[in-house]
């Protein structure tokens, strides 16, 4: 079943698993690490600690604070669950950044990219859906995005 991503922000909570944020955020990043060796892939990192890959670069300037995004993307656990896409239907999803409408490591990424991009976003707990996770999202979950921006509005 496909549920955006502003869905998912706002669906039921499952139980709460507690562990020290920068604890969770160390296992995370090495559960991210071992997934790029595992997969023989290379990532850039942000200085929140997001780590990302851009397959194609856009053109543009890139979006920032108050900027109207429009992206296709799939969201998927490290176990390769895919929990949400928009792919393949005729709608974009378009959020603007800063607003809080999205996980805030969409809000963080986003900055990054821009018109025409594509990418692989890997998305730590903390700045997904943390200790509480969701419906769909078990607690301290990493997240992956491949993402494809369409569009970047409100850039002037």
């Amino acid at each position: 079943m496909v549920f955006s991503i502003a869905a998912l922000a706002f669906s039921a909570c499952k139980q709460e698993v507690v562990f020290d944020t920068d604890e969770q955020f160390i296992r995370d990043t090495i559960l991210i690490e071992q997934y790029l060796a595992d997969n023989s892939l290379e990532a850039e990192t942000d200085e929140s600690g997001i780590r990302y890959r851009i397959t194609e670069q856009g053109t543009g300037g890139n979006a920032k604070f108050g900027s109207t995004v429009r992206v296709k993307y799939t969201g998927y656990l490290l176990d390769g669950t895919t929990f949400d896409t928009n792919v393949g239907g005729t709608e974009s999803f378009d959020f603007v950044i800063g607003q809080g409408a999205v996980v805030q490591g969409w809000d963080i990424a986003f900055k990054l990219f821009n018109k025409g991009t594509e990418a692989t976003i890997y998305i730590p707990s903390k700045y997904g859906y943390g200790n509480v996770g969701n419906l769909f999202i078990p607690a301290n979950s990493v997240l992956i995005f491949d993402v494809r921006v369409l569009d970047v509005l409100g850039n002037d």
